[in-house]
């Protein structure tokens, strides 16, 4: 049987560019075919796993299009294995590659229509993307709308606008899911874009075995120079991490000054992870930075609702409106309450209306208290002090004024989990300092003032109570 990788390879060289097909699929070499079996060698795990991942779909298309019939492909790891020396390459400036496939030229011929459906067929989206986690299964609200509208727009204009986008909040709020969203609107766009999606603890895994293996070269070719767009999620998971600390500070810079599209996520602003570089950190701001919160009770309802849609669930309206007030945290636990819903309607057989609702998620939150917000603490320090919330928000700087102001900007950062920034601007868009300076004054007031810190001890009484 003629060398089928070969001519397979050949085919596939024109559609990439010489780097690339010569780092990550021109060591790939055939050794031996059993019936529809293709076995492989490559020369290190690496580029085994690199070229199974990003690559291996790409060939096997290619074979189906030029002997009607889809391989499997098993590929071993053969350290020993002599790689085409690139140097001799670029002198005869591609004999060596037709020399390696020596049959090439009748097969080009026989088999001349097949290039074109490879053509047109699409490459698979990267791998790692959530087939449901696009743009438009994702539920925009107030609590969201800037970190979805910049994640549309990075996606639009890739490179120049919100580079990097910077996506924090909570557990379950939906920054996965906007991450990936990028990614599949990126993938629709332009299918040939090189994304690579994974998560901040991946990225220290590959690193470390990067530098077991002695594999430097790879791990830097496929972050720096074979990137379109890096999606990182969790990004707090290397703080504190020097040497993947600083090698993400070079992959960032790389691919920042190539124009290339960064989006990060994590479950705080860069400036309150203990132990990220202070270097790294302003490389995280130097974008947008856009937070997302919990839902409201109208997003709530509307995230109840599509997930029914979604999965063929008929739901009332009251039903999902009592869901959404029982289940006011995140969108996962919404979404595991529903299913605990239809689990136990099927199991009794019964009708799903509100009364049923409460009586199967009644006893898994009636002792859960909302957490508390901003607003909350806001109107309850206005109500203590008798001061209206836009003054708390203004910039009135008398002392009935100030103090009530920094009183609140202390509780919200004691009792919530909002950064600074945060709290700043939901004072009237006031600088993240002023906030750390109220913060600290009024901690270093309550030492000795006697009444202020009863006015502070029974504020919060009433908001743990509340």
């Amino acid at each position: 049987m003629p060398d089928i990788w070969s001519e397979a390879l050949h085919e596939l060289e024109p559609r990439l560019d010489k780097q690339t097909f010569d780092m990550w699929l021109r060591p790939i070499r055939l050794s031996g075919v059993e019936g529809d079996l293709l076995e492989l060698h490559a020369p290190n795990r690496f580029l085994k796993e690199w070229f199974e991942t990003h690559y291996l779909d790409l060939a096997l298309d290619e074979l189906e299009a030029r002997h009607e019939r889809r391989f499997a492909v098993k590929i071993e790891v053969v350290e020993d294995l002599e790689l085409p020396a690139r140097d001799a390459d670029e002198r005869a400036n591609g004999r060596a590659a037709a020399a390696q496939v020596e049959p090439t030229p009748a097969p080009r011929r026989e088999y001349a229509p097949a290039p074109a459906p490879a053509l047109r067929r699409q490459p698979q989206p990267p791998v790692g993307l959530h087939p449901r986690y696009r743009f438009g299964t994702f539920i925009k609200g107030a609590c969201n709308e800037l970190a979805a509208s910049a994640a549309m727009a990075a996606a639009d204009e890739p490179g120049t606008r919100f580079n990097p986008l910077f996506i924090y909040g909570g557990v379950g709020l939906g920054k996965t899911h906007l991450l990936h969203g990028v990614g599949h609107e990126l993938h629709r766009k332009d299918p040939s874009m090189r994304i690579v999606l994974l998560s901040a603890e991946q990225f220290m895994n590959e690193f470390v075995t990067a530098v077991r293996n002695n594999e430097f070269d790879e791990f830097r070719t496929r972050y720096r120079r074979d990137c379109d767009c890096l999606l990182i999620d969790d990004v707090q998971f290397i703080a504190g991490r020097d040497r993947t600390m600083d090698e993400f500070f070079h992959v960032f810079n790389a691919l920042y000054e190539s124009g290339k599209q960064i989006v990060v996520t994590a479950d705080r602003v860069p400036a309150d992870m203990a132990g990220m570089e202070e270097r790294l950190t302003s490389r995280l701001n130097w974008g947008l930075v856009a937070d997302v919160q919990a839902p409201d009770l109208e997003t709530r309802i509307a995230i109840v609702q599509a997930k029914a849609e979604r999965d063929g669930i008929p739901l009332r309206s009251d039903v999902a409106l009592a869901i959404a007030e029982l289940v006011p945290s995140n969108v996962r636990e919404l979404e595991g309450a529903l299913l605990r819903i239809t689990a136990f309607a099927e199991l009794r057989g019964a009708a799903i209306d509100a009364e049923f609702v409460r009586a199967v998620l009644g006893k898994g939150v009636a002792g859960e208290r909302s957490p508390l917000t901003i607003d909350t603490i806001q109107k309850a320090v206005a109500g203590f002090y008798s001061v209206r919330i836009s003054d708390l928000k203004g910039k009135r700087r008398h002392r009935g004024i100030s103090r009530p102001r920094m009183i609140a900007m202390y509780l919200c950062r004691q009792l919530t989990k909002a950064s600074f920034p945060e709290i700043g601007m939901r004072f009237g868009g006031k600088d993240h300092s002023t906030v750390i300076n109220a913060c600290k004054r009024i901690e270093a007031l309550q030492a000795d003032d006697d009444d202020l810190r009863s006015a502070v001890e029974s504020l919060r009484d009433q908001l743990n109570a509340a």
